[in-house]
């Protein structure tokens, strides 16, 4: 077994319960319906942490005793946020409908989570064995920073109740952030098979602002009014980008600029 500095017994002690949201200072702030549109883009994804879980927790990577606690409660944690978005778009205004999905791909894709990777997940990764754990953190890893992004890059348009908000979902999303990170560079660094593994996860074909690999019909809008700014665009490509510096030379993708985040590592039984 692998372990981090990452404490996961510590982290299961915190509070990851609701994120209260005062209605009325919220309502007072007239949010623009682009807006709305773009905190709820985010909502959803955050909502869907579960199929993120359930993606994970049907594979090899299971068996990890210490990634399978940590993943128990940050599902919970991750629902938590985005109750916290649905409460916060509740009272600034009406509801937003969820977009329709128009492309046959997103709804054959949808279909092949939901019915056949759970029958398929277990088998391959049993061949590919350790590895695939590398995978799965690299790929949780990017995410989590991209979704930190995506917050930061709405931060500014918003303030009052909408901003606190938003900010206390940054705030708890470092830690998550930091144990996928950790256990993805302590992986890739083990060794080159790994590091390879982990590789082919983050490859074409793949995008962290996803909800397990299926686009969300209203992405194309959402990542253009998010990232409307150079600096919002140059943040993305710096957290979709923080293990590239580990992974094997043939298909790194390009950099924008160094970025090297520290973490000690050790190994255990």
């Amino acid at each position: 077994m692998l372990f981090t500095d990452f404490d996961v017994a510590a982290y299961g002690r915190q509070d990851h319960g609701r994120i209260l949201v005062d209605a009325t200072a919220a309502a007072a702030e007239d949010l623009s319906e682009e807006i709305r549109a773009d905190l709820a883009f985010l909502c959803r994804l955050d909502s869907a942490g579960l199929s993120e879980a359930r993606a994970l927790l049907a594979t090899w990577t299971a068996t990890e005793a210490r990634i399978t606690a940590f993943v128990a409660t940050w599902a919970f944690a991750r629902h938590q946020l985005g109750r916290a978005m649905r409460d916060l778009l509740a009272a600034t205004g009406p509801p937003i409908r969820p977009p329709r999905r128009r492309s046959v791909a997103s709804h054959l894709r949808s279909a092949y989570l939901e019915t056949i990777m759970p029958l398929l997940a277990p088998v391959w990764t049993h061949v590919v064995g350790e590895p695939v754990v590398a995978g799965h953190m690299a790929r949780l890893a990017v995410q989590e920073s991209a979704l930190q992004a995506a917050y930061r890059a709405v931060l500014p348009r918003l303030h009052g109740e909408s901003a606190r908000v938003v900010e206390e979902i940054l705030r708890r999303r470092e830690h998550s952030a930091r144990f996928f990170r950790l256990e993805a560079e302590a992986r890739i660094s083990r060794s080159r098979r790994e590091a390879v593994t982990a590789r082919r996860h983050l490859g074409r074909g793949w995008e962290p602002l996803r909800v397990v690999g299926v686009a969300d019909p209203d992405e194309s809008r959402a990542r253009s009014s998010l990232f409307r700014s150079p600096d919002a665009r140059a943040d993305l490509a710096r957290a979709t980008s923080i293990l590239h510096d580990l992974l094997p030379a043939s298909r790194r993708r390009p950099r924008t600029a160094p970025h090297r985040i520290p973490g000690r590592t050790s190994h255990g039984l």
